[in-house]
This record gives C-alpha cells, structure tokens and sequence, in this order.
C-alpha cells in the first residue's frame, strides 16, 4: 500500500499535479487514500530521501522549491556524473551488449509515440545505461540522490516537441560517438546536452514564475 501511494505522490509531483512549494498533511492524504497514517508516512519518508519533499519541525511536510541556483547546482553535477558514467561504463567488458541497448533505446524512443509516458522513460533510459555498465554503485547512488529533482522540470519541458527532438538528436550523437571508440567526445557530448537541458529548464521555472 505504501508503494502505491509513493508512486501516486512521486507522479503527481514530477507532473506539477502537485506543485512546488505546496504543502502535505496527513490528514489531507488519508482523506485522499483513505487509510491509516503508516503507509502514507512510509511513502513520504521515501519521498524525503529523494529530496522530492522536504519536513520542517512544528510546519509539516511540503514539495522542494526549486531555485535557478539549484537547477544549475542539479544539471552541473548530473552532467559531470552521467560523464563519469560514460568513461567508467566503456572499460564493460562486454561493449557489444552495451551498445545494442544504446541503439534499442534510440530505436524505441523514434517509433513511440512521442506524447506519450514511454517517450521519457526512454529519454531517462538513455543515460541510466551508461550506470548500468559503470560497475560504480557509490556513482550509481549518487545519481539517484539527484535525478529526482532534475525530473521535476524535465517533466515539464519534455511535452515541448521541438525540445523532445533536440534531446533525441543530441542522444544520436552522443551514441555515434561512443559507437565510434571515441569516449572523450561521448562525454563532453553529454555534458554538453546536460547545459542545453539546464537551458530548458531555467525557461520553464521563469514561466513558472510569471503564471
């Protein structure tokens, strides 16, 4: 029970269904769920270590607020780990298996429809592949630390369609040039893709602002 409500909660948070700021209480949310206060406070303390919402003594619990100091803070360090993980994941062992998934991912993301849930999980399963490979849990667990709160705005800026062709394109290449050998041009590549994301979502926390 406590899964299904922090998938709910997770969901309706990335979406903005819940947005940032807004504050959860526990009889709101048994209200909603209409159960007792352990599964929803299993599910919220979940959601804290996921930096997805944060408690404050004697005020409650309420989403992360995000700033453009801390959307710069995010893709900066993401873009520097998703590069670590790409140098890491090419001394796999089994290269051939690695860049079948890189492809499969690419060919999956072109064929589905683009409006739809699929399309971002497979925009996300593009760079979790290379941690996949990385054989680095402590890199593994720090990106999982952070990437919660980078979905927040991808979410957002991901329904835009000339964005979503953008980030596919710029996968395309970062893919040639791993396929290629050349690891250093597939990490400065991602990197490179993480400051345009930056861009993307310091457009949407500005709408944010003005709406």
């Amino acid at each position: 029970l406590s899964e299904q409500i922090y998938r709910i909660l997770r969901e309706d948070i990335l979406s903005q269904k819940i947005p940032c700021n807004a504050r959860l209480t526990l009889k709101m949310l048994q209200e909603r769920f209409g159960v007792s206060s352990t599964p929803i406070r299993e599910a919220l303390t979940r959601l804290i270590n996921e930096q997805l919402i944060s408690y404050y003594s004697n005020v409650g619990v309420s989403v992360v607020c995000l700033t453009e100091e801390d959307l710069t803070e995010i893709y900066r360090f993401i873009g520097d780990l998703d590069s670590l993980a790409i140098r890491y994941a090419s001394e796999h062992p089994q290269q051939d298996r690695l860049i079948t998934e890189l492809s499969d991912n690419l060919t999956g993301t072109k064929s589905c429809d683009p409006e739809s849930r699929e399309w971002k999980t497979y925009s996300d399963d593009f760079h979790l592949i290379f941690y996949k490979y990385s054989r680095n849990s402590r890199l593994v667990h720090s990106a999982e630390q952070i990437r919660s709160q980078l979905s927040i705005a991808a979410y957002q800026y991901e329904t835009i369609a000339e964005t979503k062709e953008t980030i596919f394109q710029e996968h395309q290449e970062i893919f040639r040039h791993y396929q290629s050998g050349n690891m250093e041009k597939a990490a400065a590549q991602m990197q490179l893709h993480l400051s345009h994301s930056l861009e993307y979502a310091k457009a949407w926390l500005k709408e944010q602002a003005f709406s």
